[in-house]
């Protein structure tokens, strides 16, 4: 019988996944397309690696493009691989179902391909520009974007990320097994060459400890076990790769698990000084308080907030992670700024450069978001609502002036 085409789902293809309550993967699909470079950029940044152990270079003193140019490409690797197996595992599950995930594994897909680009972007920039620095633009090394959470995860989305870690770890041996013999003669850095051996131990036990765990048919008590020691091997896997590629970040190194993200407190807001705009995005705000229908739905967000202080306390943490450099405006593929969020009050869209904390909320570096604070749902007794909203953004003609009066119309 022929497989379905996950381009071309059928009736009953349909009909089962709204059964099981999966929804479409086309945009992932055609993600996973586009992503297909990163093999190219791999085959590259292998050569390089070659090159380099040829010519007897050591990574800890060698030209930092390089360094650079592998270690992006690792991380697409890794982010396009995940995305990858989390697809064609819940596809070879249910064939019934191909071309359909449960909403935590397109979640979790979404989340990974979203990061590809730019990291493949940036391992072509320092492939070009023997100055590019990534570390002027993130901390290193980046975090695996946030997991998905589901109680209980699914058997074939565990089995995608155990397919993901066995891809990954084969290439992190490898690396790592090229990077060993460059610095075997490195008295200097013998202390951070055993992190490194104990790294890759600790990522490969927790690997080997779900699979086992995998093997025995689980019940769905054991999901989040296994769950927990998968992520826990990728993201170790995902860190040594960065590592090897640049190892004078091996005597900072601390993991996801122990590395402290910036906190941020806010002063005590000072109302009789309230600026209306403060909120909305500094470099659309001319643009936005020339627009009628906004200047009103600004004045009418400060009339219906029952707290304005709470809201002030939040731009504030915001400002102050800005000026701190932690966040920064979300640019497009291009490099410009991506521009203001389309609700009132129009804020602008970050995107996080190191770990840091905001209204109680970790935000993690690749991560984009933004601070929505609205009255719209006041009107029908629900709360005024203060977000900070976590999303890959995508550029709309669409405006809400989130009326809580319906004065402005549709």
């Amino acid at each position: 019988m022929m497989a379905n085409d996950p381009g071309r789902p059928t009736l009953m293809t349909r009909m089962v996944a709204a059964y099981k309550g999966e929804v479409r993967a086309d945009e992932l699909e055609a993600y996973r397309r586009a992503g297909g470079l990163v093999y190219t950029e791999l085959e590259r940044a292998e050569e390089l690696r070659l090159r380099l152990v040829q010519d007897g270079v050591n990574l800890w003193h060698g030209p930092q493009s390089a360094s650079g140019q592998l270690l992006c490409t690792w991380n697409a690797f890794v982010l396009q691989t995940i995305g990858e197996q989390l697809l064609d595992s819940d596809y070879s599950a249910d064939p019934r179902t191909a071309g359909y995930v449960p909403p935590v594994t397109s979640r979790q897909v979404a989340a990974c391909f979203a990061q590809v680009e730019g990291w493949v972007s940036r391992a072509r920039q320092a492939a070009g520009n023997t100055r590019y620095l990534v570390e002027t633009e993130l901390q290193l090394p980046a975090d695996l974007p946030e997991w998905a959470e589901a109680d209980p995860c699914p058997l074939p989305h565990l089995h995608g990320m155990l397919a993901a870690t066995r891809a990954i770890r084969r290439h992190a041996e490898v690396a790592f097994g090229v990077f060993e013999q460059t610095v075997a003669d490195d008295h200097d850095h013998q202390a951070d060459l055993q992190r490194l051996r104990q790294l890759v131990a600790e990522a490969a036990t927790a690997a080997d400890y779900a699979e086992g765990l995998l093997k025995a048919d689980p019940q769905p008590s054991l999901h989040e076990a296994i769950e927990q020691r998968l992520q826990r091997s990728l993201e170790l896997y995902y860190h040594v790769g960065q590592l090897i590629a640049m190892p004078r970040h091996i005597a900072t190194y601390q993991s996801t698990v122990t590395r402290p993200a910036a906190t941020y407190r806010s002063l005590e807001a000072n109302l009789r000084d309230l600026d209306p705009w403060c909120l909305t995005d500094p470099q659309r705000r001319d643009y936005w308080q020339a627009d009628p229908k906004a200047r009103q739905a600004v004045k009418e967000m400060w009339e219906y907030d029952p707290d304005p202080a709470a809201t002030l306390h939040i731009q504030a943490q915001i400002d102050a992670a800005f000026r701190d450099g932690a966040i920064a405006y979300a640019l497009d593929a291009a490099g410009k700024p991506l521009g203001s969020y389309y609700c009132c009050p129009f804020p602008a869209i970050y995107s996080v450069r190191r770990p840091v904390v905001i209204a109680g909320r970790l935000l993690r570096p690749m991560q984009r978001f933004t601070f929505e604070a609205s009255a719209e749902e006041m009107e029908s007794g629900g709360p005024f609502r203060r977000e900070i909203i976590v999303a890959d953004f995508k550029p709309t003609n669409e405006i809400d002036y989130c009326d809580p009066d319906g004065l402005h119309g549709d």
